[in-house]
This record gives structure tokens, sequence and C-alpha cells, in this order.
């Protein structure tokens, strides 16, 4: 490179002070500078300003909001809104909303309802905020996403929604659609919740009622077996004649003592010891017996260890009967009062004015990301230019 020599007037006698530098003029560096400025930022500004004032058409945007409520849920007013209440059902429900409101089958439902592809691609000229005609469900479900905003607070349960459309009736009707989806979603959530407890409660107690049934059968089988009602009954029975024959056998005993005492030797002493044996040997029997008539070759202790089994059992299923029948009757009042729904206290509304697409600041941050582009690039060419130099 050609070093160009300076003027009489700016050198200097002393060679350790450097000579000042010349006058810098214009070269083809700076020209190339200037026009890439204008190239990659100047008119790429323009192009995009252009564009947002020019040709984007404008969006409005509808708004509704809404909250799950359980009535089982203790509701202390104004306390809840600072998270004294019990807010886990909503929060639950809330994000149920919040991915079923984002699903792909939603938005096919929705489109099936109300036409979502006409409504988003009524601007053919506007090819950056519309939906192309010949979109495809996920370009739909994308789009979709883009101009619905759904906003969920995990401390309350509270759900915002924002849809943008191109014209105020149609961000008004998708807004109505959401709220409607939203609430049926939530009824048949809630009746499937109170269907499938009763459900359960009137199975169990048919469970219980074929146990009460299989029991009761158990008992009369027995007994027509047996030929007894209630063995228990006749052991009372049995230990009741026992104990009188017990008794008469004693004062038998006693009258035949008082005989043999007296000396005497006719027919009552005879008659006495043949009452004491008759006594002895019936007592014997009805101890050895099976009152009622029980099988001979079937032990009594047996068929009452049978019969109290079968009778445990019977007041076993008699108690979860009466449990059962009770849990159908809470589960029934439960079902009354344990009820979702959905509570709005934003409507949907409709806008009179266009506030999007944000024309001014979507053009300002293009313009900014152009030109910190086209800096850095500028600066790494330079710096690169001055090392290799």
């Amino acid at each position: 490179m050609k070093v160009q020599e300076l003027p009489r007037q700016f050198k200097t006698g002393n060679p350790r002070i450097p000579p000042p530098v010349a006058r810098a003029g214009w070269t083809v560096r700076h020209t190339m500078l200037a026009v890439s400025f204008v190239v990659a930022v100047l008119l790429p500004a323009v192009v995009v300003a252009s564009y947002m004032f020019l040709i984007a058409r404008d969006q409005y945007v509808s708004e509704v909001s809404f909250v799950v409520r359980d009535d089982e849920t203790p509701n202390m007013g104004l306390l809840a809104g600072i998270g004294l209440s019990s807010v886990g059902n909503a929060t639950t429900d809330a994000k149920m909303l919040y991915e079923y409101l984002r699903s792909p089958t939603f938005v096919a439902e929705t489109d099936r309802q109300i036409g979502l592809r006409g409504m988003f691609a009524r601007t053919e000229s506007d090819p950056v905020f519309s939906l192309g005609r010949d979109a495809t469900q996920e370009d739909l479900v994308a789009f979709w996403r883009r101009m619905v905003t759904i906003s969920v607070d995990s401390a309350t349960g509270m759900i915002g929604i924002e849809a943008q459309a191109f014209s105020p009736a149609d961000a008004r009707r998708i807004t109505q659609e959401i709220h409607d989806a939203a609430g049926r979603l939530v009824n048949n959530v809630s009746d499937k919740a109170r269907d499938n407890s009763v459900r359960y409660a009137e199975r169990d107690l048919a469970k219980t009622e074929a146990r009460l049934a299989e029991a009761r059968i158990a008992i009369a089988r027995f007994r027509d077996l047996n030929r007894m009602m209630d063995p228990q009954a006749a052991v009372n029975i049995n230990s009741t004649v026992i104990a009188g024959l017990s008794q008469e056998l004693t004062e038998a005993m006693i009258q035949l003592e008082t005989l043999r005492a007296q000396g005497s030797a006719d027919v009552r002493l005879v008659q006495a010891q043949t009452r004491v044996d008759v006594l002895r040997s019936r007592i014997e029997d009805e101890q050895q017996s099976y009152v009622g008539g029980g099988k001979a070759d079937v032990s009594f202790s047996a068929v009452l260890d049978g019969y109290t089994k079968l009778q445990l059992d019977l007041e076993l299923a008699e108690k979860s009967y009466s449990l059962a029948l009770a849990g159908v009757e809470a589960a029934r009042s439960k079902a009354e009062q344990d009820t979702r729904y959905l509570a709005t206290f934003v409507p949907p509304t409709e806008a009179q004015t266009a506030t999007r697409p944000r024309r001014l600041m979507i053009t300002l941050l293009t313009v900014t990301f152009i030109f910190i582009a086209w800096l850095s690039a500028v600066l790494i060419v330079c710096s690169n230019r001055d090392r290799f130099k």
C-alpha cells in the first residue's frame, strides 16, 4: 500500500514525536458502508413500515374471563382472592381447560361450529397476519394459538382469554364459543363425577344385597337340613330339660335314701330305685341326643358351630348392607351438592376500535433488530480487515 507523503507544514524535526495524521477523505469503504446501510437497514425498514401501516389489516380483540367454582369447596368471599380458600380443585380445572382450549380437537370442533378458516382467511392481501386458504389442520392449530391468548392464574384458577379476529363480530363470536365450550366441558366433567360416585355406591349396594341374600338362603337351607329353627334356642331348651331332670333325680335319690334308711323292703323302694334309674338314663339320653332331631352321624356341637358361623355371616351381611345403603344416600346427597359450574365475571366483549397488530411497536422492534444485525456484521468485517491488513 502506498503511503501518502505529508505536506511540509506537518513534518516535525523530532523523530520521537509522530507526525500528525492527515485529514481523512471519503473512500470506497465508506461508500460501501453507506450502500450497505441503505440496502440492509433503510430499505427493509421502509418495507416493514409500509406493510404494517398500508397493507396489514386491522384486528379486533374480544375478551372473556371466568373461573370454575365448586360448591363443595368452602367459599370465603373476597378472602379467596388472597389465597385464604382452597383453590386446588379450581387450579386443576383451570389447567384442564387450558389444555382443552388449545387442543387440535377443540380447534377442529370450533372450525365446524363457526367456520374459523373463513374468519382467519378473510384478508387475502395480508399474507403475514392471515391464514392461507389451503392451510392444513396443523396450520390452523398454530394460527389459533397465535390469535387466541389464554392466561391462567395459578393462585386463584382464574382464566382470561383474548381472541383476535379481523372483525369485531368474529372476535366476539370466537370468545362466545370458547365460553360455551368451557361451560359444556365443566358440566360434563361434573356430571360424570356425580354419576360415577353414585354408580360406584349403587354397585357396592348391589354386592351387599347379593351377599345378604346368600347369607339368608344359607340359614334357610341349614334349618331345612337339620330340621331346627335355632340351634342355640334348642341348646337352651335342652339345658332347661336337663336341669329339670337333674332336679327330679336329686329328689328321687333323696326319697330312695330315705326309704333305705327306714329299712323298708316294700314296693316303694323298688319304685324309687326304678325312678332313679329312669331319670339317670333320661339325662344321659338328653345329653347325647340331638335336640330338634338332628342327624345321628353329626355331633350337635358341629351343628351349633355351623349355625353360629352362618348367623355371624348374616349379621355381617346385614351391617354391610346398612352401610352400603347409607353410602348410596350419602353419594346421592353429595352429588346434588357437589356441583362445578363456570362463574363468568367478564362476559365476551365486542371491540369498537382495532388494537392489533401493534404497528409502531412491531416496526420499531424490527428496525432495531435489523440495525443491530447490520452493525454487528459491519464491526466483524472491519475487525477482520484490520486484523489481516
